[in-house]
């Protein structure tokens, strides 16, 4: 007699490690469930390369309202955000490992959220790595999708071609419209920006909702 195959077992899905309840460890086949990781049903902005946390950090201190998701790719910056949420007692900050492009096409739930912020990714400054870039065309469908009606991308640079690309292919997503920061929103700088900023390299920065 044939043995009768055995079913595939189901993906497990990982935990956040008990020391590092910050960061999240989801099924990354699965979108996230954001009000699981939270435990609240709060409304979510996403950092898209966090880095060590300055700006992440600060913006959430300031709005307790607001859940905030970083994504690094880099253990070491997300561990120091960790300690840093952790000093601050700061229940509406988490982070994920993880390639923001992927996040945000594959594990951001539809119409889910109500900010992203990109600011200062890797410029590719040579014509040949443009393709590189994480802001482009695509990137612009990929974050209609993922924004409640509303919601905002807020861009911010030093270098002034990736600049002109990303405000080329917002402006041509009519998905989208130009607007005003925040106030307060400009003064709360990236670790980058400070340094970028006091050796007298000044910061590109738009901002674009989501209308339709």
């Amino acid at each position: 007699m044939e043995p009768t195959p055995l079913a595939p077992e189901a993906p497990a899905v990982p935990v956040a490690a008990p020391d590092d309840p910050f960061r999240l460890k989801p099924d990354v086949m699965q979108r996230l469930d954001f009000a699981g990781e939270f435990g609240r049903s709060n409304p979510v902005e996403l950092e898209l390369g966090a880095g060590d946390g300055s700006f992440l950090i600060q913006y959430a201190t300031l709005r307790p309202e607001t859940n905030f998701l970083g994504i690094e790719r880099l253990l070491g910056r997300l561990r120091k955000i960790g300690r840093k949420a952790r000093r601050g007692d700061l229940q509406n900050v988490r982070v994920l490992r993880l390639e923001a492009s992927y996040v945000l096409r594959f594990m951001i739930p539809t119409g889910s959220i109500g900010g992203i912020h990109v600011y200062f990714p890797d410029p590719w400054p040579k014509r040949r790595h443009w393709k590189r870039r994480l802001i482009n065309t695509a990137f612009t469908e990929h974050a209609r999708t993922a924004l409640a009606i509303g919601g905002t991308v807020f861009l911010r640079t030093d270098d002034v071609s990736y600049f002109t690309q990303m405000t080329e292919v917002f402006g041509a997503n009519p998905a989208f419209a130009r607007v005003e920061e925040p106030a307060g929103l400009l003064a709360v700088k990236t670790d980058f920006e400070q340094e970028f900023n006091a050796r007298g390299i000044s910061t590109n920065h738009a901002a674009y909702r989501r209308v339709s």
